[in-house]
């Protein structure tokens, strides 16, 4: 277990790994995470006044543990076998729903880091943005007044949302279009993940290797997102000292 410690810090070394690198009093390291792009955020969450290590902590099993199965999984699915066998292709499901888990999760964390960092004062998102990225929508009544009610985005709109407002809060656009090859893909595989999530017959269940490729270029896209999440609010933590 590592220490408790008010000067730990992390950062995203090369190739997405992240480490930690300074540990007041600490009694054991981390070791580096592949595709920990969701453990370096933690370590500014202080901003909205949450305990650094409880943060670290818990985000650092929730990455384990969706990083491990999709990196278990991977190894499992029988990508270049020519005939997949009955165990590859349960693991092809296990490891296409194992995917968008890891996907829902850092989006949440971010959208919550986001919201945290607004509300210290660290970026400005601007109301709507802020309000969007709240799932608030203003319903005008015909009295004048306004209320507000909860509207939970869609898994494609909360990802342009959550990322389109880093671009916002943290000073320069995330270099990445929804709209091109790879959003099509990664929406292709969301549908093969609820296809196999929801199935309606047999020839639901089935992955063969076309939607295998697929599921795995879109797990690569998402990678190339969160390194850019992490690219902007390093440089943005660096130039305002927070």
């Amino acid at each position: 277990m590592v220490a408790r410690s008010a000067s730990a810090r992390s950062f995203v070394g090369r190739m997405g790994m992240v480490y930690q690198i300074e540990q007041a009093a600490s009694t054991e390291s981390l070791e580096p995470v592949p595709y920990g792009l969701l453990l370096w955020p933690a370590v500014f969450m202080y901003a909205a006044g949450m305990d650094l290590y409880d943060r670290l902590v818990e985000l650092r099993a929730l990455t384990h543990l969706l990083i491990d199965d999709v990196t278990l999984l991977r190894s499992k699915v029988g990508e270049l076998s020519p005939s997949a066998t009955n165990e590859e292709k349960a693991n092809r499901r296990f490891y296409t729903r194992a995917v968008f888990a890891l996907v829902e999760a850092f989006v949440e964390q971010h959208q919550r880091l986001l919201l945290d960092l607004c509300e210290s004062n660290k970026i400005d998102l601007g109301e709507k943005t802020r309000k969007r990225l709240q799932e608030i929508k203003e319903v005008f009544r015909e009295d004048g007044t306004v209320e507000e009610h909860v509207q939970y985005l869609q898994i494609f709109d909360k990802i342009k949302e959550v990322y389109k407002a880093a671009g916002v809060g943290f000073g320069q656009p995330l270099n990445v279009t929804f709209g091109d090859s790879g959003w099509t893909t990664f929406r292709a595989a969301m549908e093969i993940r609820n296809r196999v999530t929801h199935p309606k017959n047999v020839q639901d269940c089935w992955i063969f290797e076309g939607a295998l490729k697929t599921a795995i270029e879109a797990n690569e896209w998402f990678r190339g997102l969160q390194n850019e999440f992490i690219r902007v609010a390093r440089e943005h933590q660096a130039a305002h000292r927070w």
